[in-house]
């Protein structure tokens, strides 16, 4: 099968500040196709955010939760979550880390610690990284440290394509080895800056990520969700320009 395309609302974070802004935010969303949406950097209350996407007619497939809340109100994410009707969530960073001095064993038993509480909740909990997971402690990456030692049905991935790409890893190979475990996967392409010699983000198609192998890998790995998310704006469109465009570039792809 292959997987379902949505879109992650830390996108149009500076627009969904207010429920009125939201609302609209997510009609423009549901109007260029999107069916699926993760609710990351959305301070509107969380029984207002479902009645909204249910109002127009999308699913919560997913979102990210920040270590300091699971540290000191863990109960407070599980009655969100169950109150989106969502049952993915995702640490979408694991703060500064400290790479001359730090032991990765505590954010290991804290990863642990969570994922054993979600899985009595009845959610999975997964990991999102950024480039710097993708440097090496002990002789392996932070990341791979994070999938080797912590069983598959505590610890789900949900990897990130560029930041995996900017770390200088593979996409297709990291799909790959988290396959059967990655229910949701964080999509954005990769683009230089000739001038400035500088990668950046932007639109799924417009840059320079391998979309027809990674799409067969997410498909024979089995991944249910590929979210868009583009953290800035390109000089030349915004936004919501840019999510449309990615939208269609996977439409026409034969992906939806």
């Amino acid at each position: 099968m292959k997987p379902e395309v949505g879109l992650t609302l830390f996108n149009l974070r500076e627009h969904i500040k207010t429920p009125e802004g939201l609302d609209q935010s997510l009609g423009r969303v549901k109007g260029m196709g999107y069916n699926n949406v993760q609710v990351s950097g959305c301070p509107v209350e969380p029984t207002i955010v479902r009645e909204l996407t249910d109002k127009h007619q999308l699913r919560i497939v997913a979102s990210h939760e920040g270590a300091k809340q699971l540290r000191e109100d863990f109960n407070s994410v599980v009655k969100k979550l169950k109150t989106f009707g969502c049952d993915f969530t995702a640490l979408g960073s694991p703060g500064p880390i400290d790479w001359k001095n730090d032991d990765p064993k505590t954010l290991i038993d804290d990863l642990r610690l969570w994922g054993e509480k979600f899985k009595a909740e009845g959610i999975r909990f997964g990991f999102h990284n950024h480039d710097n997971e993708l440097g090496k402690i002990n002789g392996r990456t932070l990341l791979a440290t994070i999938y080797e030692d912590i069983a598959p049905d505590i610890m789900y991935a949900e990897l990130d394509l560029h930041w995996i790409t900017r770390g200088g890893g593979s996409p297709v190979a990291w799909i790959k080895k988290v396959a059967g475990r990655m229910p949701v996967v964080h999509i954005k392409d990769f683009a230089m800056n000739p001038s400035e010699r500088s990668p950046y983000f932007c639109e799924i198609g417009e840059g320079n990520l391998d979309w027809p192998a990674i799409n067969e890998a997410l498909e024979e790995t089995g991944v249910n969700y590929m979210i868009v998310e583009q953290d800035r704006e390109v000089p030349e469109r915004d936004i919501f320009a840019s999510m449309e465009l990615s939208y269609k570039n996977l439409s026409a792809m034969g992906l939806k």
